[in-house]
């Protein structure tokens, strides 16, 4: 049954409200601290990309760009979104001051059409629900042979992100979101270090490295 137009509209209008709101808060967080990329890329990325051979990569939800320079400079071709513009702003100038070319575009991750077969490597780092949601979306850009890195908290970290939104994937929820369409090739629920932590301590993370086999 279809819904009436001023309950889509409604929606619409709730889901751009709900977008706005969080472009301002990323805004005013990178805003807030030094115009700078933070100088480490993610540890569980930097792992596995080793070895591997450099292609078209993209980076959902860049933020500041600090995986798409580490990748740009690892000769990947990388293009990295987010929906602050502040944040791609600074990795615009970062990859110019270190001569890098990274294609960073200010655009909300629902609405940005991936392509088909367009990837050899995706990343989607403490991106939580953008990378469980549209998994189907996510499998079917891939390139066969091509990579999908994920990091994230586990639901058990029992925090609330920037937004005021509850933090991390259930048990295996990253594991359902994308069986069978891609080989598992790591996947791991540990303690450990996250990229940013205040206390310094070990917490609930989940890590995934998924493939799309060659056919």
């Amino acid at each position: 049954m279809n819904q009436p137009a001023t309950a889509t509209a409604q929606g619409a209008q709730s889901v751009r409200r709900d977008m706005g709101e969080e472009m301002a808060a990323w805004n005013k967080l990178y805003r807030s601290e030094p115009d700078e990329v933070t100088g480490y890329p993610n540890r569980f990325l930097a792992e596995v990309v080793q070895g591997v051979r450099s292609g078209a990569a993209i980076d959902i939800g860049m933020g500041q760009g600090r995986n798409s320079l580490f990748l740009a400079r690892l000769g990947w071709k990388v293009t990295g979104i987010d929906l602050s513009d502040a944040g791609v702003e600074i990795s615009r100038k970062a990859a110019s001051k270190q001569g890098l070319n990274i294609n960073a575009v200010v655009a909300d991750f629902s609405q940005f059409d991936l392509g088909k077969q367009q990837w050899d490597l995706v990343v989607g780092v403490y991106m939580g629900g953008m990378i469980t949601t549209p998994a189907a979306r996510i499998a079917a850009s891939l390139r066969a042979g091509g990579n999908l890195v994920v990091e994230n908290f586990h639901i058990d970290i029992h925090q609330k992100g920037l937004t005021g939104d509850p933090i991390g994937y259930r048990v295996n929820q990253l594991l359902n979101a994308y069986l069978p369409s891609l080989r598992i090739v790591r996947y791991e629920e540990v303690l450990d270090f996250p990229d940013w932590s205040n206390e310094g301590l070990r917490v609930p993370l989940v890590r995934m490295l998924a493939r799309k086999d060659r056919t």
